[in-house]
């Protein structure tokens, strides 16, 4: 699914946008989208691959954006949507040719990233649920979150950032300064 989201489903989405666009949905509404896991998606233990899950969120943060109208201004203004950071539980398996729904949100923004949630649901219930921040960037530098919103939904504010992604961050800095080291006891 990855080279097919990536050369083929991404770019189709676009063209569609422009001849029969998506349903409207709200910044903050929930996208939903009806997938399936097929031969190309499984590893050796016969159920969705982890990296898959990440192909499809790829796909499902771009049917969200082409919903909420973000798609359009993104592809007419160059802009390049970058993940910053995704942390991911996995519940349940998603074995070969079940079906699935994928859903997206927006649960919140600041000065740098959008933080959106995307859970995968199947008829045993939630298979795995995913936090993930990201935001886009031109030429210029990064496009603060607050002047994207207001492009598609004027007025519209975020709800308060909770502090567990202000924790995410901390995290993420402390990550990105090198190689945790234990102390043997």
């Amino acid at each position: 699914m990855a080279h097919i989201n990536s050369f083929v489903r991404i770019p189709l989405l676009a063209v569609r946008q422009r001849l029969r666009p998506l349903p409207h949905i709200g910044v903050l509404d929930e996208d939903r989208i009806r997938m399936r896991v097929w031969p190309n998606d499984i590893d050796f233990n016969f159920h969705l691959n982890n990296s898959r899950y990440l192909s499809c969120m790829d796909y499902g943060r771009i049917h969200m954006m082409a919903a909420n109208g973000i798609l359009n201004r993104a592809i007419k203004d160059r802009w390049i949507p970058l993940v910053g950071s995704v942390d991911i539980t996995y519940r349940r398996s998603l074995d070969l040719w079940a079906a699935f729904e994928l859903r997206s949100r927006t649960l919140c923004w600041d000065e740098k990233w959008i933080y959106m949630e995307q859970s995968f649901h199947s008829k045993d219930g939630l298979a795995a649920i995913a936090w993930v921040k990201g935001l886009f960037r031109t030429k210029e530098g990064n496009i603060p979150p607050q002047a994207i919103v207001d492009l598609v939904s004027p007025g519209c504010t975020s709800p308060p950032v909770s502090e567990s992604f202000f924790q995410w961050n901390e995290i993420t800095r402390q990550r990105l300064k090198g190689p945790v080291t234990v102390e043997k006891v």
